[in-house]
């Protein structure tokens, strides 16, 4: 059934600093645009003054050659021509300079109009203390270890470097939660790689835009950062290096996923080189270079471990990576009937794991196909999934845009106009529930007059699943739409029944993983939710709090213990550790395991004080 959409808190701040910041931010844009406009007007115009000049100059230089050879013609010719090669130069020196005086002229009034911005600006934040009406645009948000919802701030169609983090309310409830603003990272950047790692932290990596210059611009950077939620600190690390040891010059809005064992692979944007980091180490290593441009792709992780994608560059050609031997392999074509990939664009939509192992991909074509692995190593196959409904005659699809998975195995995602044009990115959205045969609307949210590839999906372990927009300060939550099957469910196999607050345990079981990464994008956006989070229900006052995981581990053929980020894990058994807040009430509780949204049944403990209370 459809599902209804639900106002989540609008991340509004009474910070006066923070207000004239946002405020004055829209003053240097104005500068940056007008200084820059300003700066090709006066290369243009010098161009125009120095071919003036050489053109005038050249028709002096003509003209004294042809000039009669007897006095006194030859005397008048050549003074008429000097007087002509002056003129040429002092005209070529009055334009310069009346080029630049325009350009400082055109500087100063924009630095003016830039200053009376910042002044409104600090009188407007005044004025407002009282009102919350300074709101952050939505991002890229992710869903920490602890149960917060992490999400950049964008302002002006740029990402900046303010994070905010939502932390539910007592009741467990994001509808009613509250927003919290961390440390800014190092660089403001958009559409970028990205992965919570097994330790709990968040690695982003490239962006096609950045400020990385320290002005904002579609400069594809090559820089990296980690974000420790404990520390509440960002970390910048170097980019991969080539075969021959330089620095990859962009990453840009590179592909990318997180694997099963915990690694992260990214695609470089400009050729088919890819890279690993290892968490662990904290290091980039080159791995096999793919067949196709990673350009545009959207990769998704599969039961087996490896990597599907279809290629945008050669569609509809595809490919996997094996994380047995870290290589790519050619895979089926996809039927040219259900190609997913608008030529024009090179854009595809989001590709999601369903629960039955199946990748289904939305297409930017009015079409959706959908991948089953093989049983061996052999090529997988590819099959055409329902068509997109059109809007009137016009096909629709998704040129980048958010899917999600669904507690119900559904997957939700959003698709709008197509027309085979690159440039052309159309509203508005029409969302729809795909159910693993057919695609339904779900009903859309208030804001949903916009192109797919602004917008953004979470899972968040209520099942719920945060929407929210890169140019729109309004979020929803998208609930109440059915519930999980019983089987589906993470079983806790081992756990304390008795522990302290600010003690670190661990809790043992299976389906810790879910069965997908969950939430899809295309290859600017990647927000896998595929770990175990742990909540703890206080018998006596309902009060909910969420703990800290991080450490996801399972056991090798040999017994040693691995890092666990894999999907489907079966009767794999996943070992979290627990970081118990200090602060928990104390007494007869609950503990749940959620994954992917799905919670499992209570486990009873006892939270105790550190002196037995």
């Amino acid at each position: 059934m459809a599902g209804t959409w639900k106002s989540l808190p609008s991340n509004c701040s009474r910070s006066l600093a923070l207000r004239f910041v946002r405020c004055a931010e829209f003053g240097q844009v104005i500068r940056e645009v007008c200084v820059a406009w300003a700066t090709q007007v006066e290369r243009t115009c010098a161009q125009w003054a120095d071919q003036g000049h050489s053109a005038c100059a050249a028709w002096a230089d003509h003209g004294h050659n042809q000039c009669c050879t007897w006095w006194p013609c030859s005397w008048f010719c050549d003074a008429f021509y000097w007087v002509a090669q002056w003129v040429c130069d002092a005209w070529y020196w009055v334009a310069n300079w009346v080029c630049v005086l325009f350009t400082i002229i055109v500087r100063i009034v924009w630095v003016a109009v830039s200053f009376i911005v910042e002044v409104v600006c600090l009188l407007w934040s005044i004025i407002t203390i009282f009102f919350c009406l300074s709101w952050s645009d939505g991002g890229t948000a992710f869903l920490l270890t602890d149960g917060s919802v992490l999400m950049q701030e964008c302002l002006f169609g740029y990402g900046t470097r303010r994070w905010w983090k939502l932390v539910p309310d007592q009741n467990g409830s994001y509808l009613s939660g509250t927003w919290h603003r961390v440390h800014d990272a190092n660089v403001g950047r958009k559409y970028f790689a990205s992965a919570i790692l097994a330790d709990g932290r968040l690695l982003v990596c490239g962006g096609e835009y950045s400020d990385a210059s320290g002005v904002n611009a579609q400069d594809e950077t090559n820089t990296s950062e980690i974000y420790d939620p404990v520390a509440n600190t960002w970390t910048q690390i170097g980019p991969p290096k080539d075969g021959n040891g330089t620095n990859w010059p962009e990453i840009g809005d590179a592909a990318c996923a997180l694997l099963a064992d915990g690694r992260f692979l990214m695609g470089n944007a400009s050729d088919s080189q890819t890279a690993i980091f290892d968490p662990a180490a904290g290091t980039w290593a080159l791995t096999g270079v793919k067949n196709r441009l990673s350009s545009e792709e959207t990769w998704v992780l599969l039961t087996n471990g490896w990597v599907i994608t279809a290629n945008c560059f050669g569609h509809p050609a595809s490919e996997r990576f094996n994380l047995a031997n870290n290589g790519w392999t050619v895979d089926a074509n996809i039927p040219n009937a259900a190609d997913v990939v608008e030529d024009a664009s090179k854009e595809v939509g989001p590709g999601v794991l369903l629960p039955d192992g199946r990748a289904f991909y939305v297409g930017a074509t009015g079409k959706t196909v959908l991948y089953t692995p093989p049983a061996g190593n052999g090529q997988g196959t590819w099959t055409a999934g329902p068509g997109l409904p059109k809007s009137g005659t016009q096909d629709q699809g998704a040129k980048d845009g958010p899917g999600c998975l669904l507690v119900t195995g559904n997957v939700l995602f959003s698709i709008a106009p197509v027309n085979n044009r690159s440039g052309d990115y159309l509203s508005p959205s029409t969302f729809l529930e795909f159910d693993g045969a057919a695609a339904t609307p779900s009903g859309n949210p208030p804001n949903s007059n916009h192109p797919t590839y602004v917008g953004r999906m979470l899972l968040l372990p209520t099942g719920d699943v945060m929407f929210a927009r890169e140019d729109d300060s309004s979020f929803y939550a998208y609930t109440q739409y059915g519930s999980p099957q019983n089987a589906w469910r993470p079983v806790i196999q081992a756990c304390p029944h008795t522990f302290i607050g600010g003690a670190t345990i661990q809790v043992a079981g299976l389906r810790f993983n879910g069965f997908s990464q969950a939430v899809g994008y295309g290859d600017d956006s990647t927000a896998a939710t595929n770990y175990p989070l742990v909540r703890i229900k206080n018998d006596q006052t309902g009060h909910v709090r969420y703990c800290r995981t991080f450490g996801h581990t399972t056991l090798d053929a040999a017994g040693n213990p691995i890092t666990a980020m894999g999907v489907a894990t079966g009767a794999s058994v996943i070992t979290t550790n627990v970081a118990v807040p200090a602060d928990l009430e104390h007494g007869a509780s609950e503990l749940f395991v959620v994954a992917n949204g799905i919670e499992s049944l209570p486990f009873k403990v006892t939270v105790k004080g550190r002196k037995g209370g």
